[in-house]
């Protein structure tokens, strides 16, 4: 059998890594394309348009929901301190019970919740959006429109987070919130009314 000189297959190997890579990289599905794709799906449905336009203040371009489960648990953990479906559940309930007037903050933070709790397999999708409906009701009942919703939440993180409430000492997550806010005054406000009818119509 025929050796190839060094010279030859050296760069045989390479273009065939290089094809190989490119191939990969063909097949490979973009995390950002596929989570535009499904907020897009998602968003046929006006219900569901006016909740992702809630919840984006905070995400601002993905739905919790969606992540993969390695990242919500990380999230539920580091951020909530939920560890598994039971402390879910019972946190959910305290943000719907929370003993004071409804608000943003607790409101705004029900959904991020439950959407998480999709990811993470503690809930299935078409029951976290059913789980929210009522709350999404209550918060579009406590404010007149969306700009006032978003700067009551904004309001209530600083304090959670002992920043001053002017916006003066905003920490770069409440940056990028406000950033997000006015990404969706441009754009997805504009075209949702914040008093969409929300009840199930469905029989």
């Amino acid at each position: 059998m025929l050796a190839l000189p060094t010279r030859l297959w050296l760069p045989l190997v390479g273009l065939a890594v290089l094809l190989f890579v490119w191939a990969m990289r063909r097949g490979r599905v973009d995390p950002a394309v596929m989570m535009t794709q499904r907020l897009e799906r998602d968003a046929a449905d006006l219900y569901r348009r006016w909740v992702q336009s809630a919840f984006l203040i905070v995400t601002g371009n993905s739905d919790f929901a969606y992540l993969s489960r390695t990242e919500a648990i990380r999230m539920l953990s580091s951020w909530w301190e939920v560890h598994g479906p039971v402390e879910h559940t019972r946190t959910l309930a305290g943000l719907a019970a929370a003993g004071r007037p409804d608000n943003a903050w607790d409101l705004l933070r029900f959904v991020l919740l439950a959407r998480l709790g999709v990811a993470a397999g503690w809930s299935d999708d078409l029951g976290s959006w059913e789980s929210i409906r009522p709350i999404a009701l209550r918060l579009q009942a406590a404010y007149p429109d969306w700009s006032t919703m978003a700067q009551a939440y904004v309001l209530a993180r600083r304090q959670a987070r002992d920043l001053p409430p002017d916006g003066t000492g905003d920490d770069a997550s409440t940056t990028a919130i406000r950033d997000n806010i006015a990404h969706l005054h441009g754009g997805r406000w504009r075209d949702l009314p914040y008093r969409l009818p929300l009840e199930d119509r469905r029989g």
